[in-house]
């Protein structure tokens, strides 16, 4: 059976053969024609696809190698390397004289890839150099920098020696002024006895002598120098010859006179040597000084250098890295000028260090060379990266076109054997009409539209139009072949556009990718370097300012607390002595055991700051001993329930039995448990409980815990507990004193042990604090038992019993001889009461309540009260003439009571006086504003408190004549000192002192009184006692001796607490100096100046009491001027109490002051005062306004001082003249008239 396949799919040729058989040799011809040229054109359009695909090989390598300039990644040129392999290994399909052309070029495309790898590594090579060339760069610039630090501690440890010595120069000097001075006391009184015979000089010379040898050897401490200790062991024995002589004065004056006064001779000239020795010295320090201060300068110098270098440096690194990222002649450029400078500071840098870099083999030039060479390499290898990769485009775009070319010339070789098949069908169709019309139209419906059809298409893909719609892809013959050859082409042309696209846009991002990188790196770089050398600062000068605080407020504390045990030790001492002597009255017992008390309660304060400050400086010392711990908490439970029990309240004690011996420091577990303790009592009310337990815990450890009834804690005030100097209620109205250190100690102690502290607590209920201690073992308990004796003896009391006592003592319990009640209106009964003034005290200290009664009740009617609230009802049911209030108390404190008082209308003219340790101006100020009528600071002189207590009732009771001399009182306020912050023990003391020493002048006269009265009262029983008896004849003898020895015992009391008096006395006055100049106010105010220096005169009315001074007044016509009158005032009156001081003595002349007062050129306003009294020695000019400085033995050295600051405080210049001793002075005041507030 016979199959049809369809016309589409038979050849051309068998369909033309079967239609047209009879016309086969004559169209053979033809048929030969149209198939070259078809085979031709199949041949174009396959060159022309090859051509794509080596064109679409080409560019991928281009983009590979454009990734890799981007990305630096081997993998991408490894493919454009095999990609231009493969566009070689396609060049066999194309004609040969074609391929050997493309081939020359790729090849060339090859080479240029591989220059690209090379520059590439070269390039990789010269960074590494100069990484390494700019890491020994900044070996060498922290190498610098170490030079310098080390070199600024050196300075530093210079500058301490040296400040060292200057201490020991200037205490030189002081100390040879001493042996100058004693050395001319000695012959002065060694003269004397050899003009006079007197033989208390010859006493003074001996004694004056015998104080040189201790100076000699306090002199020795501070010169060292061999020549300085051979020079001060001739002194020595010089001094220690007049000794001896002078100790012969006696027995042959003149002889041994001489004798001594050539030895004193000798020890004038040795002090004269050793001071020009001293000067010596004090110009080798004064060069040394010199060199500190050149060192310094040149290390900062090489301080600044070195910053510099760092500093370009990185910016050297900055732009080699932008060189990397965007190579530039501008950036080469700037890194050519920053090596040049880093060269010039390399040459500067290590001669202004004074060493050289040792920690690299080469030094910063040799790397800044190095580093040069490496970046010009680095250039010049960027330089080959850029031809190299423009090579390669160049090369990629060259075979591009070769490839295009060849494409073309494919397309137009298709087109043209297109044409010659048409030509051979038209003449085939031609001569094939005329044969067979049908034939032919059947065949070119199958044939020739096709034909023309992928014509078409070719023409519109030749012309660049690559979205042709292509028909007839699936037909198998030869046009179906045709047509899918012809979209293949146009598969891989519009392949090839698609990729170059991408190329191109891969290039561009790239290309904006790398400039944003650098751009973003550049700036980033830059603010980090700002942010961290301003960090750098800011962290330096906190640090600086954070250690110079601290150590500051440690020193101080220290320093303070040291200093205070010194005067205490200096009060408890005759104190106890005082007490041991004797056996006083009742009456006395009182005020010196009120006295000791509030001494030790001191001492116990200044303890606890001293413990606070070896805390915080980290110097405490474990001292671990083995510790009975059943016995050591029961003796102090037993102590602590006679302190509780004083105040109302009940203390128990449960101890586990099972708890034996442990081993912890004794002395500081002691401490934790008596601040638990009393902190417990104090804050239990009267009716309440607190229970003390200790028992074993697991974890080889033991819980102390102490609960209490109290007052509880507020649950946000319990992390505040164990801070330092946080308390709960820091109001002036506060229940409880304290200084916020006690619980803070406890915490450190307990931490310190390898414990911990904690706290329970609920407000109203009462708290609980617990300690948790380890049971600790036999290691380290090696401790002598004489260090814990003298820790424990150096502050004891002379009881032990009231040391226990006071241990647990908060400062608000007395004795029960002091507990005060208020007292009502008995006292108003007694008909001797009926005339005196009424005084309401008000206290919460029961000890100062009762000390206050006591100093007024003998001239005053007393009423006391213990807050502020009792007073203001106290008020209501009696009548007041004065009150004298405490400030800080609870309920109702000093500043709400006056305010309550003065805003009264009943009450408002009452006096109020306020009496408290609170010290400052401020709270000075707070008072007064409050409505005070006066304020005094403790502690105080009981004189004075009476004295303003006089003046408060003489105030209240003549207060229209106060109100006509305003002036004069307003006078006598700016003259009123005001003494503070020394506290209530240091008067206690005072006061118990004057007391004591009245009392026992007052016993010894009355106990003499007492027995001549008894004798006379009974001389006739006593008669024939006295006549006859061998013992009545005996007694008066053994009474008069009794006398003797009672009042020599008394009187050597008497001296001592006079000392004592006397001390306390001196540092009040140094205090009321101080503080006159410290709470100056500026104030000015239009003054007539005449009346101002009356005003000063008629102020120190006391100071002239009982000399005949003459006043003259020199002063000119002036007008009102705008002074300070409160410190004008202050000069003046110290002025003229020291020209009364000098006027003393002076009897061949009158005693007068001379006042004068001008306008001077400034203008400033020019007073004088001038004496003609004692004058002033020329070696004492340039030191009389010096802090301390005196020629006097009772004076303190403040009161000049204090002038010559208050001048400088108005802008102007207080100054002295003196033509030397007898001979008058004169001290002139200038006061500008025009000085800016913020200039003076």
């Amino acid at each position: 059976m016979l199959t049809f396949r369809p016309a589409t799919d038979r050849p051309i040729a068998v369909r033309i053969g079967l239609a047209v058989a009879a016309l086969v040799f004559l169209m053979l011809a033809v048929s030969l024609v149209n198939l070259y040229g078809l085979r031709g054109m199949v041949r174009a359009v396959d060159s022309a696809s090859h051509s794509a695909e080596i064109l679409a090989s080409v560019n991928g390598a281009t983009g590979r190698v454009e990734n890799f300039i981007a990305t630096r990644d081997q993998e991408s040129l490894s493919q454009a390397e095999d990609m231009v392999a493969t566009a070689i290994a396609g060049l066999t399909a194309i004609a040969v004289a074609e391929a050997e052309t493309l081939k020359g070029s790729l090849e060339r495309l090859a080479a240029a890839i591989a220059a690209l790898r090379a520059a590439t590594l070269t390039m990789d090579g010269e960074t590494q150099d100069m990484t390494a060339h700019y890491g020994r760069m900044r070996e060498a610039t922290l190498l610098v920098e170490q030079s310098i630090a080390d070199g600024l501690k050196g300075l530093d440890t210079r500058a301490a020696n040296h400040e060292l010595r200057v201490n020991n120069s200037e205490t030189a000097h002081r100390i040879l002024d001493i042996l100058r001075d004693g050395e001319r006391i000695v012959t002065a009184n060694v003269a004397k006895v050899l003009l006079t015979g007197d033989g208390a000089a010859a006493t003074a010379a001996r004694n004056a002598n015998a104080a040189l040898a201790p100076v000699v050897e306090q002199l020795r401490e501070v010169m060292g120098a061999p020549q300085e200790r051979e020079s001060l062991d001739q002194l020595a024995t010089t001094v220690a010859a007049a000794s001896v002589t002078l100790e012969h004065l006696g027995e042959a004056p003149r002889l041994r006179g001489g004798e001594a006064l050539r030895h004193l001779a000798a020890v004038g000239d040795g002090v004269e040597h050793l001071e020009a020795m001293l000067s010596e010295v004090d110009g080798l320090i004064a060069h040394e000084a010199n060199d500190i201060q050149a060192a310094t300068g040149l290390l900062n110098n090489a301080a600044a250098l070195s910053k510099r270098f760092a500093e370009r440096v990185a910016t050297l690194e900055a732009q080699t890295l932008a060189f990397r990222l965007s190579p530039s002649a501008e950036v080469a450029s700037a890194v050519d000028v920053i090596l040049d400078e880093l060269s010039r500071l390399a040459r500067v840098l290590p001669s202004s260090v004074g060493l050289q870099a040792k920690a690299t083999p080469l030094t910063v030039s040799d790397q800044i060379t190095g580093y040069r060479a490496a970046f010009a390499r680095f250039h010049q290898a960027s330089n080959a990266l850029s031809d190299a990769r423009d090579q390669v485009r160049n090369e990629a775009r060259s075979a591009g076109l070769l490839v295009a070319r060849f494409a073309g010339q494919a397309r137009s070789d298709a087109l043209v054997h297109n044409d010659r098949g048409m030509l051979a069908t038209l003449i085939a169709g031609t001569v094939a009409i005329l044969i067979a019309g049908a034939i032919a139209w059947s065949t070119s419906r199958f044939v020739a539209r096709p034909i023309v059809a992928l014509a078409s298409v070719m023409r519109r893909l030749a012309a660049g139009d690559l979205h042709a719609e292509i028909a007839s892809a699936g037909r198998g013959d030869e046009i179906g072949i045709m047509t899918r050859a012809v979209r293949v082409f146009q598969e891989n042309a519009l392949r090839i556009r698609v990729l170059e696209a991408e190329a191109e846009a891969e290039r561009q991002q790239v290309q904006a990718s790398l400039e944003r990188m650098v751009a973003e790196r550049t700036d980033t770089l830059h603010q980090q370097t700002e942010v961290l050398e301003a960090q750098a600062v800011e962290l330096i000068l906190a640090r600086n300012q954070a250690e110079t605080a601290n150590q500051a407020k440690s020193d101080f504390v220290a320093t303070v607390s040291h200093e205070l045990r010194t005067p205490l030790t200096l009060i408890l001492a005759p104190l106890e002595q005082l007490s041991a002597a004797i056996t006083p009255p009742a009456d006395w017992r009182v005020q010196i055991d009120r006295a000791q008390r509030n001494a030790l309660r001191l001492m116990n304060r200044v303890n606890d700051i001293l413990d606070f400050s070896k805390a915080e400086a980290g110097k405490f010392e474990l001292c671990v001993s083995p510790v009975d711990l059943n016995r050591m908490v029961g003796v102090l439970a037993e102590d602590a329930a006679m302190v509780a029990e004083g105040k109302g309240c009940t203390l128990t004690c449960s101890i586990d039995p099972a708890l034996g011996t442990v081993f912890l420091d004794p002395r500081h577990f002691e401490k934790i448990l008596l601040n638990l303790v009393s902190n417990a009592i104090k804050f239990t009310p009267a009716g309440g409980t607190v229970h003390l337990t200790v028992k074993p815990i697991e974890g080889e450890r033991f819980e102390l815990a102490v609960q209490d009834s109290g007052i509880g804690i507020a649950p946000d005030k319990l992390p505040l507990l164990f801070q330092r100097f946080s308390q709960i209620d820091n109001s002036a109205t506060r229940h409880y004193s304290g200084t916020g250190i006690g619980l803070a100690l406890v915490k450190d102690l307990a931490e310190l042990m390898g414990g911990e502290v904690g706290v329970n607590s609920e407000p109203g209920r009462g708290s609980c604090f617990f300690v948790r201690l380890p049971l600790g073992t036999e290691l380290n308990t090696v401790e002598t038992a004489a260090r814990h004796m003298h820790e424990r003896s150096s502050s004891s009391p002379s009881s032990a019993i009231e040391q226990r006592h006071l241990r647990f003592d908060d400062g608000h319990q007395g004795s029960r001889d002091d507990q005060v009640a208020t007292q009502g209106a008995d006292d108003a009964q007694h008909p001797e009461h009926a005339l005196r003034s009424r005084v309401l005290v008000v206290d919460d200290s029961p000890e100062m309540l009762s000390y206050l009664r006591e100093l007024l009740q003998n001239d005053y009617i007393v009423a006391t009260a213990v807050d502020g609230e009792q007073a203001w009802a106290l008020l209501q049911r009696r009548p007041i003439d004065v009150v004298v209030s405490d400030v800080m108390m609870p309920e109702l404190d000093g500043f709400g009571l006056t305010a309550r008082i003065k805003a009264s209308a009943g009450f408002a003219h009452l006096p109020v006086i306020l009496v408290t340790a609170r010290g400052g101006s401020e709270a000075c100020v707070s008072g007064l504003e409050s409505g005070a009528d006066d304020y005094i600071a403790k502690p105080f002189s009981p004189l004075e408190l009476k004295a303003r207590v006089r003046a408060a009732l003489r105030m209240s009771q003549v207060q229209t004549e106060l109100h006509a001399k305003s002036r004069q009182a307003g006078m006598a306020e700016i003259a009123t000192a005001v003494l503070h912050n020394v506290g209530n023990v240091l008067n206690s003391v005072n006061v118990s002192a004057e007391l004591v020493s009245s009392l026992m002048r007052t016993s010894k006269v009355q106990g003499l009184g007492k027995v001549a009265q008894m004798m006379n009262e009974h001389v006739h029983d006593l008669s024939d006692f006295l006549t006859t008896d061998h013992k009545g004849k005996m007694l008066p003898g053994y009474l008069l001796k009794l006398a003797e020895v009672v009042a020599t015992e008394q009187q050597g009391i008497i001296e001592e607490l006079g000392q004592l008096t006397k001390g306390i006395d001196h540092i009040k006055t140094i205090v009321a100096a101080q503080q006159s100049y410290a709470v100056a106010v500026s104030i000015v105010e239009t003054v007539p100046v005449p009346e101002l220096i009356d005003d000063a005169w008629r102020m120190s009315a006391g100071s002239l009491a009982g000399q005949e001074v003459t006043m003259v007044k020199d002063i000119a016509d002036l007008p009102l001027l705008a002074l300070d009158r409160h410190r004008v005032l202050l000069i003046l009156v110290n002025l003229i109490s020291n020209a009364s001081q000098a006027l003393v003595g002076v009897v061949d002349r009158s005693p007068c002051i001379t006042f004068g007062a001008s306008l001077v050129q400034g203008p400033a306003l020019r007073i004088t005062v001038a004496d003609n009294g004692n004058g002033i020695a020329p070696e004492h000019l340039a030191r009389i306004f010096s802090h301390g400085f005196t020629t006097r033995q009772d004076g303190h050295g403040f009161g000049l001082h204090s002038c010559a600051l208050a001048a400088q405080e108005m802008g102007g210049s207080l100054t002295v003249h003196s033509d030397g001793a007898g001979q008058g002075a004169t001290f002139i005041l200038d006061v500008p008239l025009d000085v800016p507030q913020s200039q003076r």
